[in-house]
């Protein structure tokens, strides 16, 4: 409710809306503003009864006199639309009017919060005109417990659930996260899985099912996408309780790459969440004064760091207000600020940032939350901004819960490998893209974009690729221990390596290097580069995985690494002598390995740039970890391949003072021990 007085000479004038007659206080210029508030709540003509003098606000504004009765002050946005500046309480009068107001139209509003504020439902389809329902586009089709909805494409770079079952593109039917979301006991749930598992894609159909409509969407659109699905099927009861029931507040964390500054950051937070109030934009009329004050300073250009921080559990109040119903929370890439953070190094400033701006939301505000759901790639939650709280359970791959609703399953990879005419494929598929291992290793699951993008291309190769995401764990690789990088000979080789991941990643710990192998290996397996096998032993999931890794050890020359590889196989030494001397001093140039390194380092690239032999039938031995004095390299084949070449590889290190002399003497000193080694195997 707000009221108007008039401002001439010392006499305020008070005025009710409409027709009310004024009354007059006396003012002095020396006066503070608090003064001229206390006087006028004091003053019987307007009734103050149970209202704070805090929560009155005073506006300076200029209106002309024959306007005034045109304005609805319980509707008007004082600040917005007639250009108001607020009064503080500790400044006086004559701050705001330096001398006896001139006969002008300057005036001041009275603003204090309306009583009971009238609370409803957005706006939802009883506005809207008849619905006619519109068939799916898309075919159902089913095998074990897939359902794949058959459509015209694939939606490779689609990420809105909405959109992909509306635009009539083939999807697989993961609505089933719904009921498990509601069943599962956790207050706040974080699942970590790698990148382009369909995460985005699931958030936004939880917010698809589960928000209130807001015109001009309505609840018979939103059911429709929904329409012959599982949830629908085989849980419509949930429909009934919790469809289109809550107010949902979604949040991506995407799109902070370019962030060298934690201003930048800063600012492209503070834009995210402008545009999230704009989302509920409609709460702003039933709202208290002082609260629409916050509510413009989110969507200013330099809103305060005080009002960001808690912009997000304010939001949470004036939605369970206004519909009457506690929020449930979506944050999508909840990780990706602090890597940036930290690659940039202000990860203590973001990190307490967002410790705020979360932990204010999602710990001790059960009167506004009704449940949370954050999904990331790194598992940096409780010993990041997350840390505090108490109420948040952690549900990696490897775990039961949420096991098959992220990436595709065997059943899923089948049917629709079945609709698109490439199930003759699915063992090379599944040689290239299978491999991660979920629920205690009882399920197998691809990487759906891979997947998709076969599909799309027709093309078996690696699709999976690196967009940036692994700066971090590439920084990192090469300033490895030994330990790190004879493990990494193991897994190169195929084979497996028993080391435990962390329960969750410090930052911090990567400036202590007794530490970096630890969060290396913690921070492989959670992005995908790793996976559990049955017997919880890590190992490089697919043949994909394997070639990026290849990448990652052979710098930007691994497009000769096929060729030259097929030579060595096929017996072209003259050729394969000539191209990778040349092959080797442009990645190893890259690097600036400390001399007692490199030796270790060379085996290990090495080693990487023909890992791809193991995906072609042939068996790689490395000896250099065991330390017994064999051959390092031994390529041989299997009664797979066609080319029975057995390659062996001996590395000898010349300082940098040996002459050429020397490096042949060391060159033939290897070739005699590979001799005599040979004749023992």
């Amino acid at each position: 409710m707000s009221y108007i007085t008039c401002i001439t000479d010392i006499m305020v004038f008070c005025y009710f809306p409409s027709s009310a007659q004024p009354f007059a206080i006396t003012a002095k210029q020396e006066d503070v503003i608090s003064q001229l508030k206390k006087a006028i709540m004091l003053n019987k003509s307007i009734t103050f009864k149970g209202v704070e003098e805090d929560n009155v606000i005073l506006w300076k504004v200029n209106i002309p006199p024959d306007k005034v009765k045109d304005i609805n002050f319980d509707t008007t946005n004082i600040k917005k639309d007639l250009n108001g500046e607020e009064l503080e309480a500790t400044k006086p009068v004559s701050k705001y009017f330096p001398k006896k107001p001139p006969n002008e139209n300057v005036q001041v509003i009275i603003q204090i919060p309306a009583r009971e504020p009238p609370l409803k439902r957005a706006r939802i389809e009883e506005e809207e005109p008849p619905w006619t329902p519109s068939p799916k586009k898309q075919r159902i089709m089913t095998h074990g417990t897939a359902t794949l909805f058959a459509g015209k494409s694939i939606p490779i770079g689609w990420d809105n659930f909405g959109e992909i079952v509306n635009g009539g593109c083939t999807f697989l039917d993961k609505t089933s996260l719904i009921a498990e979301f509601i069943e599962c006991n956790s207050k706040a749930s974080l699942v970590v899985r790698p990148r382009r598992f369909g995460k985005t894609i699931n958030l936004t159909m939880l917010k698809d099912f589960f928000s209130i409509p807001i015109h001009p969407d309505n609840e018979n659109y939103r059911r429709e996408l929904f329409k012959d699905t599982k949830i629908m099927k085989e849980r419509p009861n949930l429909f009934v309780d919790y469809f289109c029931k809550y107010p949902v507040i979604f949040l991506s964390l995407k799109g902070y790459e370019n962030c060298e500054t934690w201003l930048k950051m800063k600012a492209k937070l503070r834009k995210k969440l402008a545009e999230l109030y704009e989302q509920h934009e409609y709460v702003y009329e039933k709202l208290a004064a002082r609260r629409k004050i916050n509510f413009d300073q989110i969507c200013s250009d330099v809103p305060k760091d005080e009002v960001m921080e808690d912009a997000l559990v304010d939001l949470s109040g004036y939605l369970r207000d206004y519909h009457r119903n506690k929020c449930i929370v979506l944050i999508d890439e909840y990780d990706h600020p602090l890597d940036i953070a930290y690659r940039y190094k202000y990860y203590e400033k973001a990190c307490s940032f967002f410790s705020s701006l979360f932990g204010a939301l999602l710990k001790g505000n059960d009167k506004n939350l009704e449940k949370a759901f954050l999904v990331g790639v790194s598992r940096v939650a409780k010993s990041g901004y997350l840390s505090e709280l108490n109420n948040l359970d952690v549900f990696p791959m490897y775990d039961q819960e949420y096991a098959d609703k992220f990436g595709f399953t065997e059943d899923d990879v089948s049917i629709i490998l079945q609709y698109y005419n490439k199930k003759d494929q699915l063992k090379e598929v599944k040689e290239w893209y299978d491999g991660y291992m979920a629920s205690k290793g009882r399920i197998h699951l691809y990487n759906p974009w891979s997947i998709n993008k076969f599909i799309r291309t027709d093309t078996l190769k690696t699709h999976w690729v690196d967009t940036g995401g692994t700066k971090t764990i590439k920084d990192l690789l090469w300033s490895s221990t030994e330990d790190f990088k004879n493990n990494t000979l193991i897994l190169l080789k195929g084979d497996t390596i028993n080391i435990g991941i962390l329960e969750d990643i410090d930052y911090n710990v990567l400036s202590q290097k007794s530490n970096v192998d630890k969060v290396l290996w913690t921070l492989l397996y959670y992005a995908g580069y790793l996976s559990k096998n049955e017997n919880e032993a890590l190992c490089i999931p697919n043949m994909e995985v394997s070639t990026e890794w290849q990448g990652w050890l052979t710098s930007s020359n691994s497009f000769e690494l096929d060729s030259i590889l097929s030579l060595l196989l096929q017996g072209e030494f003259s050729k394969f002598k000539e191209k990778l001397p040349r092959l080797i001093i442009n990645a190893l140039s890259y690097y600036d390995v400390p001399d007692n390194l490199v030796e270790s380092n060379y085996h290990l690239f090495v080693l990487g740039m023909f890992h791809q032999a193991h995906y072609r039938g042939y068996k790689l031995t490395s000896n250099r970890e065991s330390g017994e004095g064999r051959f390092d390299l031994k390529i041989e084949p299997t009664e797979k391949v066609l080319f029975k070449t057995v390659v062996y590889m001996e590395f000898k290190v010349l300082p940098k003072c040996g002459n050429s002399e020397k490096l042949l003497d060391k060159a033939n000193e290897g070739l005699e021990q590979i001799k005599k080694e040979a004749l023992l195997f």
